[in-house]
C-alpha cells in the first residue's frame, strides 16, 4: 500500500506515543480532510498506525488517474462493467508472516466514547462460496484475540453467509486490513452479485494487481495488502454488536451480528495498522464516491443535460445530494429529483441547481436556493417513502421518512435576465 499510495509531502508523522483509546482518533478528526496520519509508536503494541489515507477528493482523483469528477465516474463504471481477473502468484510466505497473538497484536482503535469496545473500521471482507467471491467493507468489533463480531447487512456477503447457513457450514473469509485506496473503493461499490470486486479493483489499478491464496481456506487476496485474518464467520452463533458510531456521527443500534472465528493473522514484516476514523471525510467518501457514480451512470440517461453530482458532506456522504444541470425543458429540475431518489433509496434530500453554480461549495448551493427556488413551483415532497438505517429520523422499525426535492434552477421563459449573476470584468466565471 504504501509504495503505491505515501507522498512524504501528503503525511503528517506523530513521532509521539499516543494511545489508540480515543487519542489518535483525536488526532485523525484533528487532521480530517487533510494529510495521511501516520503513528509511529502506539501505547502497547510493535505495529504503527496509519490513518485519514482516502480523507481527500484530491488523492482520490489522483489514484484515479481522473482530470475531474465525470472521468473519475466513467473509470469506475467502465472497471464494474469490465472486471479483469488478477495475475495469482504462489507463496503466501513470501509476502506475509504468521502474527503469534492473533488480534492482540494489532492497535485496534476505540474511537467515541460510548462505542462498544475496539473497532476495526478499514477492513476489507472477502468471502467465498460455492465459486461466488465477494469482497466489501465490515467494521469488527474485537471481542477477543481470535474472536470478533462482524457486521452484515442483507446484501452480499449476507447472501454468502445465509447460503452457508443452510448447508450447516461455516463461511470461510480473508479479511485484509491495509489495502491500495483502489481496492477499497471497489470493495465499497456494489457491482452485480457474483463480480468479484477485486477484479474490479485490478482493473482500477490498471491490471497491475497481484493476488495470493491465503493458507487454510485458499481465498485470494492482494499481496500488497498490510494485514491478513484468515478465518470463519460462524453460522451458529451471535453477539450483541454496538453501539457504534456510524458515518452520521451518531451511534448505531445495538443488534446481533455474526461472530468471526480468527484462525490466523497475517502481517508484512513491518505492516502498518489502518485505521478508518467513523464519521470522518474519508468514511463519508468511501460510502459515497462509488454512489456517485452510480447515480452519474443512471441520471445521464435520462438527463443529457447534466453536469455534476455530489453526496454531500453535510449530508453524511450518503443522505443528501446535490445535482448540476443544464436544463432543456422546463421539467428538468423535477425529472432529475425523481430519478435520483430512484436511483439511490437512501437519499432524503435533493437539490438540482444550474451548471453555473459551484456544487462543491454550500454557499453557493444555498445562493440557488436563495434566488432561484419557489417553493410552490419548486417543491417536491414523497412522504412515507423508505429510506435509510443510517437516519436516525426516520421510524427505527418501518425505515419511513419524507423526502424532499429542491429544484433550484431558474426558469427558461419570461425575463431569465432576472437570474443573471453580476461578474466583474477579468473574473474567473
Amino acid at each position: 500500500m504504501r509504495d503505491l499510495v505515501f507522498r512524504e509531502d501528503e503525511v503528517l508523522t506523530i513521532e509521539d506515543e499516543v494511545s489508540p483509546i480515543f487519542e489518535a482518533p483525536l488526532f485523525l478528526k484533528k487532521y480530517d480532510r487533510g494529510p495521511i496520519v501516520l503513528f509511529k509508536k502506539v501505547k502497547g503494541y510493535d505495529m504503527q498506525a496509519v490513518g485519514n489515507v482516502v480523507s481527500s477528493r484530491k488523492r482520490l482523483l489522483k489514484w484515479l488517474k481522473a482530470r475531474d469528477y465525470n472521468e473519475a465516474y466513467q473509470r469506475l463504471v467502465e472497471a464494474l462493467e469490465r472486471p479483469a481477473r488478477a495475475s495469482e502468484v504462489s507463496g503466501f510466505s513470501d509476502y506475509y508472516h504468521k502474527l503469534n497473538g492473533n488480534l492482540a497484536k494489532l492497535p485496534v482503535f476505540k474511537y467515541y466514547e460510548k462505542d462498544a469496545g475496539r473497532y476495526i473500521t478499514s477492513s476489507v471482507a472477502v468471502a467465498e462460496f460455492e465459486d461466488v467471491c465477494n469482497v466489501s467493507i465490515h467494521r469488527l468489533l474485537v471481542l477477543s484475540g481470535d474472536k470478533a463480531a462482524i457486521r452484515i447487512v442483507p446484501r452480499h456477503l449476507y447472501a454468502l453467509y445465509m447460503r452457508a447457513k443452510e448447508r450447516g457450514v461455516d463461511l470461510p473469509v480473508a479479511v485484509v486490513i491495509g489495502c491500495h485506496p483502489l481496492i477499497t473503493v471497489a470493495a465499497a461499490s456494489s457491482p452485480p452479485f457474483g463480480v468479484n470486486e477485486l477484479w474490479v479493483a485490478n482493473r482500477l489499478l490498471d491490471c497491475e494487481m497481484k493476488v495470493v491464496a491465503t493458507p487454510k481456506h485458499n481465498i485470494l487476496v492482494p499481496v500488497d495488502g498490510e494485514i491478513v485474518v484468515e478465518g470463519v464467520i460462524k453460522t451458529d452463533e451471535l453477539v450483541d454488536e454496538g453501539p457504534f458510531a456510524d458515518v452520521t456521527g451518531t451511534y448505531d443500534a445495538v443488534r446481533k451480528q455474526p461472530v468471526l472465528s480468527v484462525e490466523a493473522v497475517y502481517a508484512k514484516d513491518d505492516a502498518l495498522y489502518q485505521a478508518i476514523l467513523p464519521a470522518s471525510t474519508e468514511h463519508k467518501l468511501l460510502m459515497g464516491f462509488p454512489k456517485e457514480a452510480e447515480l452519474w451512470m443512471a441520471l445521464r440517461k435520462v438527463l443529457p443535460g447534466l453536469r455534476g453530482i455530489r453526496l454531500t458532506e453535510g449530508g453524511c456522504g450518503w443522505l443528501h445530494a446535490v445535482l448540476a444541470i443544464d436544463k432543456m425543458t422546463e421539467g428538468d429540475g423535477k425529472t432529475a429529483i425523481m430519478a435520483a431518489f430512484g436511483a439511490h433509496p437512501s437519499l432524503k434530500h435533493v437539490v438540482v441547481v444550474d451548471g453555473d453554480v459551484d456544487i462543491d461549495d454550500p454557499r453557493d448551493v444555498e445562493w440557488a436556493i436563495a434566488t432561484r427556488f419557489q417553493a410552490d413551483r419548486g417543491l417536491v415532497v414523497v412522504r412515507g417513502a423508505r429510506g435509510s438505517s443510517l437516519d436516525p429520523s426516520a421510524d427505527p422499525e418501518t425505515l419511513l421518512t419524507c423526502k424532499v426535492g429542491v429544484d433550484a434552477t431558474k426558469p427558461l421563459r419570461g425575463d431569465v435576465r432576472r437570474f443573471e449573476r453580476a461578474r466583474i470584468p477579468g473574473e474567473s466565471p
